[in-house]
């Protein structure tokens, strides 16, 4: 049995549909490309308006994602892929692929919302979801903090929305909360002096609200007094660990003795 091809409609047909996936793969990559380029220049823009690096980072991650996903409609629709048809397709398979990724669906709408209502920035440092760190990025999906320790940790962004946030960067200054003990025969007037020479002489002190000094607590064995000093956020480890070693050095330089049990 004879097989008879026609070798002229054959090359007809693999020159016409070589060149729609040519230039439908073409299109998909020129159009990833241009996604990246186009996002980058709307970063760059909303940088030169100066607005906040977190509503800069997660739009130009919208529009590169928008546009990538425009980019692969219009290959697969030269390719001669009847787009209706798959769209059709798309939206019958997305619930089913809704329902499996609502993780997803719920980590994108609090980012939504973090955009929104901007309970921290890029730079700020936060407690949020069990873990503490810097903000250094926000993404559609995740929110990338920066440890103390130079660590990095990716968060959902459903899991700090879902919680309490502690925004420690959202003042521009912070008291820092501190407890000395003394003894009940140590002398509580030079105790008081020696913590106000310590507070006035550390210029990173603000003297606006004044720092306070007062008893805090008469407890069985110890007088407790509290300092609350205020300073720049900047500024709160440093000047808490000089307080601490200050305290220390001078109390035991005035002999104070400490503190003991009372049923001895």
């Amino acid at each position: 049995m004879e097989i008879n091809i026609d070798t002229g409609m054959l090359y007809e047909l693999t020159l016409t549909y070589g060149v729609r996936l040519l230039t439908g793969v073409a299109i998909f990559y020129i159009g990833r490309w241009a996604s990246g380029v186009i996002s980058r220049l709307v970063r760059k823009g909303m940088e030169r308006a100066r607005l906040d690096k977190t509503i800069v980072t997660f739009v130009s991650n919208i529009a590169y994602y928008a546009l990538f996903g425009f980019s692969i409609i219009a290959a697969l629709s030269h390719m001669g892929i009847e787009t209706t048809s798959l769209a059709a397709l798309v939206a019958a398979a997305g619930l089913a692929v809704g329902l499996a990724l609502q993780g997803s669906l719920s980590n994108f709408a609090s980012g939504v919302m973090i955009v929104i209502f901007r309970p921290f920035r890029v730079g700020h440092f936060i407690e949020a979801a069990g873990t503490a760190g810097t903000v250094e990025a926000l993404s559609i999906f995740t929110t990338t903090l920066k440890t103390p320790d130079n660590k990095i940790i990716i968060v959902p962004n459903k899991n700090i929305t879902g919680g309490n946030i502690t925004n420690h960067s959202a003042k521009k200054t912070r008291r820092i909360d501190l407890t000395f003990n003394i003894g009940y025969d140590d002398d509580l007037k030079k105790a008081r002096k020696i913590l106000e020479k310590l507070l006035k002489s550390d210029a990173r002190i603000l003297a606006d609200p004044a720092p306070e000094i007062a008893i805090a607590e008469l407890a069985e064995a110890r007088i407790e007094l509290a300092v609350r000093p205020w300073v720049k956020v900047k500024d709160v480890w440093e000047v808490r660990c000089a307080l601490l070693e200050g305290v220390k050095r001078e109390f035991d330089k005035a002999g104070f003795q400490k503190p003991r049990s009372m049923n001895k």
